[in-house]
């Protein structure tokens, strides 16, 4: 039995004698990941943006990356015949993918607002640190879930750059703090209902919302 975490992401997979090896390949043109892999250059993308100080843009891609997250994962749910080797390399590389427009999005966009000064450094790292142990934590086989999904804190980043006009040069450090406030829900020790039904379709309303209201921002 392959062990899974709680989103069944399995840990490892035991040898399938009776399988032959995937190649490389095969694992690339699976269609989640091809999917995944389209959101990992959407979240690339965002990176990018930021280095140019165009947020605007940049956060409507990084939601482009989690709508695009959230497509993956219902194309793998979908296909049942799927080999548990493509279901772990996909479900690691979904993290990844994550850790890019969900972890060093953030943190580089704060870093970048905050001009780098000691004190960004420090929360950026904090948030980036809390990503990484929440996505380790996903793999360990029986752990329940537990806290906020890091998507939020990108619709909060979102909601808080269209709100920056009136805020000034105070916008940094409210941005800091929420990422602070974030961070810790992010672990906190509560299970948040799963996005699903009319709770995903207002998601996802409000993100696509939200991003025609930035592509136009600088």
């Amino acid at each position: 039995m392959v062990p899974t975490g709680p989103k069944e992401k399995p840990l490892t997979v035991k040898p399938q004698t009776a399988e032959p090896p995937l190649r490389l390949a095969e694992f690339l043109l699976d269609a989640p990941n091809l999917v995944t892999l389209g959101g990992l250059a959407v979240g690339l993308g965002a990176l990018g943006l930021v280095v140019q100080e165009r947020f605007g843009p940049a956060l409507c891609l990084a939601l482009g990356a989690i709508l695009i997250d959230h497509l993956d994962g219902r194309l793998a749910r979908n296909r049942p015949e799927r080999s548990p080797a493509l279901h772990t390399f996909g479900a690691h590389l979904d993290c990844y993918a994550d850790f890019v427009s969900k972890g060093v999005f953030p943190a580089l966009m704060l870093l970048t607002l905050g001009a780098f000064s000691p004190v960004f450094w420090l929360i950026a790292g904090t948030h980036l640190t809390v990503i990484a142990i929440r996505y380790s934590y996903e793999f360990v086989p029986g752990a329940p879930r537990r806290g906020l999904s890091p998507d939020y804190s990108i619709l909060a980043f979102a909601l808080l750059y269209l709100a920056s006009p009136r805020w000034g040069s105070v916008y940094p450090g409210i941005l800091a703090a929420v990422m602070i406030a974030m961070a810790g829900l992010n672990l906190a020790p509560f299970t948040p209902p799963k996005l699903r039904g009319l709770g995903l379709i207002a998601f996802v309303v409000s993100s696509l919302t939200l991003m025609a209201f930035l592509a136009g921002r600088p």
